[in-house]
C-alpha cells in the first residue's frame, strides 16, 4: 500500500507541477502579448509623428514657395503683357504652365529650323527660352512645389543667361 501512496504522491506532485507550468506559460504568453501591443503602439505613434512632421515641413516649404512666387512680379523685366504673364497675374497657373509648354515647343522647333540666320534672331529665341524657364520656375513656386522650383532655379543660375539674377534672387528668398 505504501507503493500506491508513493505513486499517488508522485502523481499529485506531477499534477501540481503541471498546473504550475501551465499557469506559468499562460503568464509568459500574456506578457508577450502586452510587449507586442506596446511595440505596435509605439511603432504606430512613431510613424504618425513622422508623418505629421513631414507633412508640416512640406506645408511650410510649400507656403514659403507660394509666398516668394506670388511676391515675384513676372512683368518686371520680362515681356510684359504677354499671355503667360497675364495668366500668372490672374492666378491661372495650370493654364500658364500649359502655355509655357506650348511656347517652349514652338521655340525649340524654331531653334532647330530657324526661319532666319540672323544671329540676333537666334539670341532672341534663346532669351525667350530662358524667360520661359524662369516663368516655369515661378509657376512651380506658386503651386507650392518647393523642391521642383529649387531645382529649376538652380538650373537657370548654373546655365547663366539673361535671367540669372532674377533666379538667384528667388533662390535667396527660398
Amino acid at each position: 500500500m505504501s507503493n500506491e501512496i508513493d505513486n499517488l504522491d508522485r502523481m499529485l506532485e506531477c499534477a501540481i507541477r503541471e498546473k504550475w507550468a501551465v499557469e506559468h506559460m499562460k503568464e509568459l504568453d500574456r506578457r508577450e502579448k502586452k510587449r507586442r501591443r506596446r511595440y505596435v503602439r509605439s511603432w504606430a505613434f512613431g510613424m504618425a509623428a513622422s508623418f505629421a512632421i513631414v507633412i508640416g515641413v512640406d506645408f511650410k516649404l510649400g507656403h514659403d514657395a507660394r509666398t516668394a512666387g506670388y511676391a515675384f512680379d513676372p512683368t518686371f523685366g520680362q515681356m510684359g503683357g504677354s499671355e503667360i504673364t497675364a495668366l500668372m497675374q490672374e492666378r491661372k497657373i495650370d493654364e500658364a504652365v500649359r502655355q509655357i509648354d506650348i511656347a517652349r515647343v514652338r521655340i525649340d522647333n524654331e531653334i532647330a529650323e530657324p526661319a532666319s540666320s540672323d544671329p540676333d534672331y537666334l539670341l532672341q529665341l534663346e532669351s525667350d527660352k530662358q524667360e520661359l524657364d524662369l516663368l516655369d520656375a515661378v509657376c512651380l513656386m506658386r503651386e507650392g512645389k518647393y523642391f521642383k522650383a529649387i531645382k529649376a532655379l538652380k538650373a537657370i543660375v548654373e546655365e547663366g543667361g539673361a535671367y540669372k539674377a532674377e533666379a538667384q534672387k528667388l533662390l535667396e528668398e527660398l
